[in-house]
């Protein structure tokens, strides 16, 4: 057992007060931009269902090209929209979204998470694996479709129909026991770098769960059925938190909730805002604050899909309200660039100038840590000239930071690093084991300050770098390695051949 794995599993992880100051807030070198990529209804990818793994591969391979051209470092792939797989699973079926039918498999045969994990690695980025917890089916129309081996058509006792969707019944035990089996796998096989959730949780409070209400209701009376709502919905939070750590501590855990967790009219913690309808709390079932006061979540990425000003939910409000009530739990802002649209009817929201302010705004918030946007598409639109607007927000690539808990013991540095200028190229090569590495470049003569977001040119995966460059001595560079989670050795300069 290697000495990461001795650290973690004894439970030795704990973040130096000098890492802890550095994750704090955007320091110009240290940031998450992550992507959102929803395969539900085919939004992101892939692009129709049925298409062959070469096109799937080429459509993704596409999407993280351009994500690394605007210097992200991590993308959010939805890999269980419906109860079904986006990966080789013995326990559910393929996604309908990736063939059109769960029982069919990819053809040529490949499998689609670990094929999307190795090319974000190789790129520099982060997975992290999103999975919706209990929903099923978005059309029941569509049940006598499921693959036959599905466990609807084993325990249909253990799902509910809410409109047109079908759901799992979170009260039963055999629920909670199936997501954390699915997630255990999942953790176990794949090189993922995080398990992500997004809001879905109970659809709403008018959710029909009289019959195992009357089976599990652990005491509570009719009159507390929403305290034993979000109780069910607390259990599972907490079984995955520790099967997580359990299999892998450094694999990272976080929610993504819709942006009220309860108003202030309802709640003196609550937000400013009139979303009376719906918010975590009340209908969603998910008590936020409970989840972030006991430590069991590594980030939290509240959904701010709404502009600066507006008035039931202004973005100002909601983001100071996640950095107050946080308790300490570090804090991705989910910016909404799927609501870029020229006729919008919100005026705000026919320009890209509404995200820019976002991203710029929540840099001045200690408790953020980076941006997620939904969704990937609009990317590969560039609706409304967004990518111009993220490049000029991350013109240089940028790490992720370090979140609490978490080992800080640098790697080791990279040996024989050189740079071979040929045919107007400078090849980049070193000799490391470390999972990504960093090339800074500087002015020649100038003071090598590493701390500068500037100086990075690179970002890779990969065990080697190469640039367009002139046969020159304007500039000197060094290289240094970084382990999984971004912590980084001493850089070593390159010598030029």
């Amino acid at each position: 057992m290697n000495k990461f794995f001795k650290i973690a599993l004894t439970g030795l992880l704990f973040v130096s007060l000098m890492g802890m100051a550095k994750a704090q807030g955007y320091d110009g070198k240290h940031e998450w931009r992550a992507v959102w990529i929803a395969t539900v209804n085919n939004i992101d990818w892939p692009s129709k269902p049925g298409l062959s793994s070469e096109q799937q591969q080429k459509e993704l391979i596409e999407y993280f090209d351009l994500f690394k051209k605007l210097n992200m470092n991590a993308v959010v792939l939805q890999i269980r929209p419906t109860a079904d797989a986006f990966y080789v699973s013995k326990h559910e079926p393929w996604s309908i979204y990736l063939t059109g039918d769960q029982k069919k498999g990819p053809v040529p045969h490949y499998d689609p998470l670990e094929f999307a994990i190795k090319e974000a690695h190789k790129r520099g980025m982060e997975l992290h694996a999103w999975l919706n917890p209990y929903r099923v089916s978005q059309d029941t129309a569509n049940i006598k479709e499921m693959n036959p081996d599905h466990l609807y058509n084993k325990r249909p006792d253990l799902f509910v129909r809410h409109g047109k969707k079908l759901y799992f019944d979170p009260a039963f035990p055999e629920t909670r026991d199936f997501l954390v089996k699915i997630i255990k796998d999942i953790v176990i096989r794949y090189d993922l770098d995080g398990i992500h959730f997004d809001d879905y949780f109970y659809p709403n409070n008018d959710f029909e769960d009289s019959k195992s209400f009357a089976s599990h209701n652990r005491g509570y009376k009719a009159e507390d059925k929403m305290a034993w709502r979000r109780e069910n919905v607390d259990l599972v939070i907490e079984m995955l938190r520790d099967t997580i750590k359990s299999v892998k501590p450094y694999v990272k855990y976080g929610i993504s909730p819709y942006a009220v967790w309860r108003n202030k009219r309802e709640d003196p913690r609550g937000s400013d805002t009139k979303s009376y309808s719906y918010t975590n709390y009340d209908h969603l079932h998910a008590d936020l604050l409970l989840w972030m006061e006991k430590g069991w979540l590594d980030y939290v990425l509240p959904q701010l899909y709404f502009n600066i000003g507006y008035e039931a939910a202004d973005f100002n409000v909601l983001a100071n309200w996640w950095q107050d009530y946080s308790y300490g739990t570090p804090v991705y802002a989910g910016l909404g660039t799927y609501r870029l649209e020229k006729d919008a009817r919100i005026p705000d929201w026919r320009s890209a100038e509404q995200i820019k302010m976002q991203a710029e705004l929540i840099r001045t918030m200690p408790a953020y840590q980076g941006a997620c946007y939904f969704n990937a598409k609009n990317f590969k639109e560039n609706r409304l000239g967004i990518n111009e607007v993220i490049q000029k927000l991350y013109p240089n690539p940028a790490l992720v930071p370090a979140l609490n808990g978490f080992p800080v013991d640098p790697p080791v540095s990279p040996v024989t690093a050189h740079a071979q200028l040929s045919d107007g190229k400078m090849t980049f090569t070193w000799k490391s084991a470390a999972k990504y590495h960093v090339v800074y470049r500087f002015n020649k003569g100038e003071k090598a300050d590493f701390s500068k977001g500037s100086a990075i040119i690179a970002l890779t995966g990969e065990d080697s770098f190469t640039i367009p460059a002139k046969v020159d001595e304007n500039y000197e560079y060094y290289v240094s390695a970084l382990d999984r989670l971004y912590n980084e050795s001493k850089p070593v300069k390159v010598q030029k051949r």
